[in-house]
């Protein structure tokens, strides 16, 4: 079979100076893309700048043949978003995928004790971000008519202990995402998302050295890249759906609705009478977008909107939005 390649493609990759971020630059510029290697340059709590990382890694991807730009601009400002996508279009007329991977480390300490401006750094980053960068990319894309987007969730967006403006952002990329998809279906947009898993620099300021030691040998950033390169491929079948990945392993990650309980008029005690309805009546339904519930809520708005009511199969066309 052919190699998937990226000729005549140009790619924003943002947080790109180390870890996954570099490792998804190399190799979507080493199947042909021309490469924007955007990074802040500042530590994994956000503070301090440097132009050094992203050149670094430019330089590397020149070196092995490949076409690669630096840019050291933060995701974390509006103008900052807008140079950064300014600056592909300008190099290379065109801006044809999206990997906003940037971000930073959680604050610290107790929820109630968290400081607004550790919360407005992690969100600003993350999620701020990806409104920062996409909005002027959405423009270009839907101009092209083509376009591909790969988010950076977390699996802490599923809970965790201890953390609550990361994991909060994370999710927040999660919603973005989808609906991003959903507008994108008609543009040729395809937009995803990842949880990763892998070994970099904030995963080296984990306090146990065990479980420091077994993150650097099981999950290395170079194992989640060939996902993402799909994820940016024309080729690649979904959009709207979120995926794990870490150790050379990917899965999908799905949302499901259950029928559940429904009454014309609920009362206290008819919840808590039929609270296994409620928890896990009828079988469920993969939630492709926000109409599945909606129509769960109300037979009639199947007529409106029935392809949300698909039930997606395990992969496929039909496994997204």
């Amino acid at each position: 079979m052919a190699k998937l390649r990226f000729d005549d493609r140009v790619a924003i990759v943002t947080g790109a100076g180390g870890g996954l971020g570099r490792e998804y630059a190399r190799l979507l510029a080493s199947r042909g893309a021309r490469v924007l290697v955007n990074d802040y340059g500042g530590d994994t709590r956000g503070r301090g700048r440097s132009e050094e990382p992203a050149a670094a890694v430019a330089k590397e991807i020149e070196a092995a043949g490949g076409v690669a730009a630096s840019n050291a601009e933060s995701v974390a400002e509006s103008a900052g978003g807008s140079a950064i996508v300014q600056d592909a279009f300008d190099r290379w007329g065109r801006v044809d995928i999206v990997v906003h991977n940037a971000g930073i480390g959680a604050g610290t300490g107790a929820f109630e004790d968290l400081r607004d401006e550790e919360i407005h750094a992690v969100i600003g980053t993350h999620l701020f971000g990806a409104f920062h960068v996409l909005r002027p990319a959405w423009r270009i894309m839907k101009a092209q008519g083509y376009g591909r987007v790969v988010n950076t969730s977390s699996s802490t967006a599923l809970g965790v202990d201890g953390s609550f403006d990361y994991p909060s952002a994370k999710a927040g990329l999660i919603g973005l995402s989808r609906s991003l998809a959903v507008d994108g279906k008609n543009h040729g947009i395809k937009v995803n998302v990842i949880m990763p898993l892998a070994y970099t620099r904030m995963a080296a300021g984990v306090r146990n050295r065990a479980v420091r030691e077994w993150m650097e040998g099981t999950f290395p950033p170079r194992k989640v890249a060939a996902l993402v390169a799909y994820l940016c491929h024309e080729e690649v079948p979904v959009t709207g759906d979120v995926f794990s990945v870490g150790g050379g392993r990917a899965a999908r990650i799905t949302t499901s609705v259950y029928p559940g309980f429904k009454e014309d008029e609920p009362s206290l005690e008819s919840v808590r009478d039929h609270w296994q309805e409620v928890m896990a009546g009828g079988d469920p339904l993969i939630a492709l977008d926000g109409a599945v519930d909606a129509a769960l809520m109300d037979d009639g708005y199947a007529a409106i909107d029935g392809a949300s009511l698909r039930e997606s199969p395990p992969g496929g066309e039909g496994s997204s939005i």
